[in-house]
């Protein structure tokens, strides 16, 4: 399985609204989703299946480095969850609706696109400024 990094700016997986979500298939403990916005910024979020199902937790990105490396804004601090987190793009299959990390069999495959996300800060103005800037 090649392992190569991918090239890739992250706003392009972002749709042409706000953004879209991309879900890790074949999981059965946890929900696994990379966030992708139209400024290029990347939110992985984990949540647990359940009775109780919520985030467990999330972190933010600042997109790709020249080499498809994720490079988040900050390292999560246990160590169970820095190894949670999908490190460099190795593949983008099905023209951009499945990404493949890390050289892994799971792929993360496209599942929404949305115009707006108000809990992670893309709403009203901000939005506005962010269409007319990265479009």
């Amino acid at each position: 399985m090649a392992t190569t990094p991918i090239t890739a700016n992250a706003a392009q997986f972002a749709g042409p609204d706000c953004g879209c979500r991309y879900e890790k298939e074949w999981e059965t403990h946890f929900r696994d989703c990379l966030l992708f916005y139209i400024d290029g910024r990347i939110r992985f979020e984990r949540y647990c299946y359940g009775e109780a199902a919520c985030l467990v937790f999330a972190a933010w990105a600042s997109g790709f480095d020249a080499a498809g490396k994720i490079l988040y804004d900050k390292e999560p601090e246990f160590e169970v969850d820095q190894k949670a987190l999908p490190r460099v793009l190795t593949d983008i299959q099905e023209d951009g609706a499945a990404l493949q990390f890390d050289g892994q069999f799971k792929r993360y495959l496209k599942t929404e696109q949305f115009a707006s996300d108000k809990p992670n800060g893309y709403a009203g103005l901000k939005l506005l400024f962010l269409k007319k800037k990265h479009r």
